[in-house]
């Protein structure tokens, strides 16, 4: 198995949540590192690169997980946490753009969404206090590192007009409206032109 990750995460990993250190005497794996603002070629692809796929790394936030706030131990920890990730097809030319976590949509974000073909963007939350208002918890959605998807600052709103053939929201969370096929919030995203995700889904660029 080959597993494609930035530094950061290889290291908490090893470490504050050591998965590694359980899982190696039971499977092994091969650690590719993705550095962030490069592009790097992964997967197999042919000598006339018709099937090349790059990845692009573009960093998104330099917040960690609760855990690694909680366990200072290792202050080399601090780096890019959360990724998005643009795949280029070298073959068809286009491009599939993967953020599931976005807590803003920077100059620099903005713009590689803009020239996606398609695109999977987080889609947490519907509101920003969809979960205050249940008691869960007392961290709104910009708290917790996801812009909302409703609202004037809302991911539908800013992206409803971007050229993308698709449109798809991933990483929702269970208190989300838009999972109920006959809501009216999932209603008003379709005729934006959004989908929802699925398991099982497949995406082809």
């Amino acid at each position: 198995m080959t597993i494609y990750g930035t530094e950061a995460v290889k290291k908490s990993l090893h470490s504050a949540f050591p998965v590694f250190p359980m899982l190696k005497n039971y499977c092994s794996w091969e650690w590719q590192t993705l550095y962030p603002e490069f592009m790097q070629k992964i997967g197999v692809f042919d000598e006339e690169e018709q099937l090349t796929l790059i990845v692009e790394t573009v960093p998104v936030s330099r917040k960690p997980p609760l855990y690694i706030r909680l366990n200072k131990e290792d202050d080399s920890l601090v780096d890019v946490w959360e990724v998005g990730l643009v795949f280029h097809n070298k073959g068809t030319g286009k491009r599939f753009a993967y953020f599931p976590t976005l807590e803003n949509i920077s100059p620099d974000i903005e713009a590689h969404l803009r020239k996606a073909d398609v695109l999977m963007i987080d889609g947490t939350f519907w509101s920003e206090d969809e979960l205050t208002r249940m008691g869960a918890t007392n961290r709104n959605a910009k708290n917790m590192g996801h812009l909302p998807i409703s609202g004037l600052s809302g991911t539908a709103q800013k992206l409803a007009s971007f050229p993308a053939e698709r449109k798809i929201l991933v990483h929702i969370n269970n208190s989300n409206p838009i999972l109920r096929k006959d809501s009216r919030e999932r209603y008003t995203l379709e005729q934006l032109g959004f989908e929802i995700a699925y398991d099982g889904m497949e995406v082809e660029v």
